[in-house]
């Protein structure tokens, strides 16, 4: 091997034991070597809402690709390409609708997705139906805890089921004397969570009266806040024409937020 392509390997080895990742121009032979990963998310708090939708291609070694003559469109409307770029030489490239694009994911709506290759050709990735209504108005959860009595979280009138999920945000202390901020969420396997809305053995309306585990606040850490995160999903069927490991999902999510103390 020459020194120069020594010299780059080893850089790409680093980078890659680094846990950086770079992307790709080259396109796999066959859309079959392809995978196509598109998440739809209809996110609203208290205080704001936010639409988005992100389409991410990768080859069968699992590096993304970045070809700005590929396009993909949802329900007829481009999607922007963008590539993001972290630390070192991480490249992350994407394609998104946003608020900006005034993107409709009302209830029930389909949403079609086509990618067009370099050569015009457009080939179906999937459908996907955006899940039905779910509202910030159908919950009870904060933004104070009561002042006696359990903490609970509440529900009404839901259409659909969905998943629950509660974190845990606290300031914890060190012996040296720093002071540490951390946070759990649905990604934490420990985070409690449970099913809710219509199904077996469960009710329209409910709540869920929290494990008082969750509520412990100690000088050493001081529990800051409950967030609960409310997430239905749907999953659509992806082309057999992409890689068998392409996804389609869109989710519409409400999160909370549960105060107990402020960060002095």
């Amino acid at each position: 091997m020459h020194a120069r392509g020594f010299r780059l390997f080893s850089a790409m080895s680093l980078l890659s034991m680094l846990g950086c990742s770079t992307s790709t121009k080259d396109l796999p032979p066959t859309t079959n070597e392809l995978r196509v990963s598109v998440e739809i998310e209809h996110l609203t708090t208290p205080t704001y809402a936010r639409e988005s939708v992100r389409a991410v291609l990768t080859n069968p070694k699992g590096t993304d690709v970045e070809r700005h003559d590929v396009s993909v469109e949802m329900n007829g409307v481009p999607m922007r390409f963008r590539v993001g770029q972290g630390n070192y030489y991480d490249r992350h490239p994407y394609y998104t609708l946003d608020d900006d694009d005034h993107v409709d994911l009302t209830p029930g709506r389909e949403l079609h997705f086509v990618m067009i290759l370099p050569d015009s050709t457009r080939h179906d990735i999937g459908t996907v139906r955006a899940p039905s209504a779910l509202t910030v108005s159908q919950f009870e959860f904060g933004p104070k805890p009561p002042k006696a009595g359990a903490v609970t979280i509440a529900w009404r009138e839901l259409s659909d089921s969905a998943e629950l999920f509660i974190g845990r945000t606290e300031l914890r202390k060190e012996a040296d004397g720093s002071v540490i901020i951390e946070g759990s969420g649905e990604h934490d396997p420990d985070a409690p969570r449970r099913t809710i809305g219509p199904g077996r053995f469960r009710r329209r309306s409910d709540r869920w009266v929290l494990p008082e585990s969750l509520l412990i606040s100690t000088a050493d850490r001081k529990l800051l806040t409950l967030h609960a995160d409310i997430v239905s999903t749907t999953r659509g069927k992806v082309s057999r024409e992409f890689s068998k490991q392409s996804s389609l999902t869109s989710t519409r999510r409400i999160r909370l937020e549960l105060e107990f103390a402020t960060i002095e």
